[in-house]
């Protein structure tokens, strides 16, 4: 498990981490969201030993990172693809990694093989691309056989094929009971893979929920119904008292289509079956992850752009300086 404990960094007068407290435990996809300047990779860093915390704690297995006699085989990690000599080969980078670590050269082979690039093992990594080295990077985190897993935006750079296949192995890893702990900012992605999210703003939390939790909290949109009886059911459900989601308001939406304002879709089926009215249709629109976060992280975001001040279907400035 990883555990971060009223942890605080601060970096001169800068407070990155404030007070920050979490729980990462093995079994599932936790996703680590947050925006630009919200302290998820200082946290990271401070989980895996490369910072030291002001105060709190950040810990594996209830040990600080530097405390782990063979940390590689205990923690794989992946923030920084580049970060690799460029003269090396695959090949040669893993079996330095290996050598270093205690790991079995023959390992090599297989992590190379299980991420794709077992057919340029013998490349220099100067030539390879961004998605190649995300592959690379996987690679060295896998090395150990670990059973925890930090993924820091390990999709960035990597092909529709590439997405797909690290959506399927960050299952994986996580079904065989590991702990994995994935940052991104494509929330489709994340809402695709992810089984529990913690949200960060501002250095602080804001959000340490399941996932399905966090879409429920936020899908506030209205329940659309459609019956051959809308006249009828219109009429009852406009006498329903107030829900927990604020005033009733029905629209009739024509062809037998109600879209229903401040109620749940258990309130208008109950509705329905009692007034008599035949239902075959009933659905609320699931608001998407990316919704939730922005409006989750409304007010911590370091950087936003400002509205375009160029008319509409205007053509850039560098176009019209061509012609």
């Amino acid at each position: 498990m990883l555990t971060v404990r009223h942890l605080t960094k601060r970096y001169g007068e800068t407070v990155a981490v404030d007070d920050l407290g979490f729980e990462v435990p093995p079994g599932r996809v936790t996703g680590f969201l947050g925006p630009n300047g919200a302290g998820k990779s200082t946290t990271m860093r401070v989980l895996l030993g490369l910072d030291r915390p002001t105060s709190g704690a950040a810990l594996v297995g209830g040990r600080p990172y530097t405390e782990i006699p063979e940390p590689t085989r205990e923690v794989g990690a992946l923030l920084d693809a580049s970060a690799v000599h460029p003269g090396r080969s695959a090949r040669a980078h893993l079996l330095a990694l290996a050598r270093g670590s205690g790991v079995a050269p023959t390992r090599v082979a297989e992590v190379l093989q299980e991420v794709g690039l077992a057919d340029v093992a013998r490349k220099r990594i100067g030539g390879f691309s961004l998605g190649m080295r995300q592959r690379l990077g996987i690679a060295a985190a896998l090395l150990g056989d670990p059973a925890v897993l930090v993924f820091d935006e390990p999709v960035n750079g990597l092909d529709m094929d590439g997405v797909l296949w690290i959506r399927r192995l960050v299952r994986d890893l996580a079904d065989e009971g590991r702990t994995v702990f994935v940052s991104s900012h494509l929330m489709s992605e994340m809402q695709l893979v992810a089984d529990h999210l913690v949200v960060v703003g501002g250095g602080r939390l804001l959000v340490d929920e399941p996932m399905a939790d966090v879409i429920a909290a936020w899908s506030r949109s209205p329940v659309t119904v459609r019956t051959p009886d809308a006249a009828l059911l219109a009429e009852h459900l406009s006498t329903v008292p107030a829900g927990a989601e604020g005033r009733v308001r029905v629209e009739d939406a024509g062809g037998g289509e109600l879209v229903v304002h401040g109620l749940a879709p258990e309130e208008v089926g109950d509705t329905a079956h009692a007034a008599g009215a035949r239902v075959h249709t009933l659905f609320r629109a699931e608001t998407s992850l990316e919704q939730a976060y922005l409006e989750l992280t409304e007010t911590a975001t370091e950087f936003s752009g400002g509205a375009s001040t160029r008319p509409t279907g205007a053509a850039p400035t560098a176009a019209k300086e061509r012609t």
